[in-house]
């Protein structure tokens, strides 16, 4: 059996295992550089404010101190804000516009091959517009596939695309039917595909995760961290004007004691 821990001792270990409260937003952790943040950049601007303010003595240094990570503070929230914008775009949902149609293969053990290169690890989703189904279509494509489920598939397509290409690569007009099927791949990554990326058919696409980023709550709560490192180098600031003054008023003083000395 473990022994009891008594009651302090049991306190002490639920702390250690609570994320401490300073570490719940990035702009206020304890630890001043992050893994991911540049230690060059960090101690630039630690030399920078040490030129600007000139500090005298501890006091004046740990002043310095506070504005220095204040001001970093308030770099990494809005580092974190474009952190988190970029990961709401580049949600699946987000990115359809930005995949591409795997190459014509010769068959169907190919084009399992090329689909797996090119996938993620994230679950597949339905099409969700024109633009997927078509790449959807483009990749079922291979050479040695059978005109017939071919003709099927062009079925399955919108009637502007299944038109499109009925018109444009009847198939008729082919004596070998792996030419046809070169010239729709042709058709649909070279016309249909960039046509239907120019027009953008899912004008919403990025509406939820913008209204997520820019609702009322979250800005304000932005607002109010950057309100509090604000606060923050503005109280270290007027200690570092205050002992600046102080300082220079002691050395006024002590000057003016030598003088009168020497006179």
């Amino acid at each position: 059996m473990r022994p009891k821990l008594s009651k302090s001792a049991s306190a002490v270990t639920s702390q250690r295992r609570r994320l401490p409260a300073a570490l719940k937003h990035g702009a206020f952790a304890k630890i001043e550089l992050l893994p991911w943040e540049d230690p060059a950049a960090y101690e630039q601007l630690h030399q920078q404010l040490l030129e600007e303010f000139e500090p005298e003595g501890v006091l004046q240094e740990e002043c310095v101190r506070d504005i220095w990570t204040a001001t970093w503070r308030k770099q990494r929230l809005r580092d974190h804000r474009n952190v988190e914008t970029r990961a709401a775009l580049l949600q699946p949902e987000n990115r359809v516009f930005d995949q591409r149609p795997i190459p014509l293969v010769a068959n169907r053990i190919e084009r399992a091959k090329a689909i797996l290169e090119n996938s993620s690890s994230e679950q597949p989703n339905l099409p969700r517009d024109d633009y997927e189904r078509l790449l959807s279509f483009s990749s079922f494509l291979t050479l040695d596939a059978s005109p017939r489920v071919v003709e099927c598939a062009i079925g399955c397509l919108p009637e502007e695309y299944r038109n499109h290409l009925r018109t444009q690569v009847p198939r008729e007009n082919y004596e070998e039917s792996h030419h046809w099927i070169i010239a729709i791949k042709k058709e649909v990554d070279g016309v249909l595909l960039p046509k239907v990326h120019e027009r953008r058919p899912d004008p919403d696409g990025y509406l939820a995760a913008a209204a997520g980023l820019l609702a009322p709550e979250k800005m304000l709560e932005d607002l109010a961290v950057e309100e509090r490192l604000e606060a923050q180098m503005d109280r270290a600031l007027r200690r570092l004007c205050w002992l600046k003054t102080q300082k220079k008023l002691d050395r006024e003083a002590k000057q003016k004691i030598v003088e009168a000395k020497a006179s």
